[in-house]
């Protein structure tokens, strides 16, 4: 399905309220980004910056929660990350965040995303686990071969 892309609206990330970086003239986040934010100065900031929230809807989830486990950024994302992702898909939105996870997550579902201070990513790339002991390649956190402790490895797509 080919996302719709509205490069007016944009879903921003914690950090874009953190570092005071708001400068958009529509832009949307989720709840749980306001749950996140807990220092007096930027409880402030978001009294004065022109902000909705709105929640992501489950559908935009699933279809999120599908491509980080395709790409392997389930292991590094937050439910807070994924909601964020969801909403941008949900609006075809632009996400403003320096979050490389999410950065690649948006990348693979055809999003536009802007970074904030870091560098954003340039190609797409995956997350895979590996063995320490063998070396195989697995899905869990133990091998299921020698019982090591397996350790993410990113693999950049060509």
């Amino acid at each position: 399905m080919q996302v719709r892309l509205n490069s007016n609206v944009h879903v921003i990330d914690t950090s874009v309220i953190l570092l005071r970086k708001a400068v958009y003239e529509d832009m949307v986040t989720v709840p749980e980004v306001l749950e996140e934010v807990r220092d007096e100065s930027s409880r402030l900031y978001l009294e004065v910056i022109d902000l909705r929230v709105e929640e992501a809807r489950e559908e935009f989830i699933k279809r999120v929660r599908r491509a980080a486990e395709a790409t392997g950024d389930v292991y590094k994302l937050s439910e807070t990350d994924m909601k964020l992702i969801a909403k941008a898909l949900e609006l075809g939105a632009v996400i403003v965040t320096d979050d490389y996870a999410i950065q690649n997550v948006a990348k693979k579902l055809g999003l536009r995303f802007e970074e904030i201070i870091q560098r954003g990513i340039e190609k797409e790339f995956k997350w895979i686990r590996v063995c320490r002991g063998c070396g195989r390649k697995t899905r869990y956190e133990i091998c299921e071969v020698c019982g090591s402790e397996t350790r993410l490895k990113r693999v950049v797509k060509r």
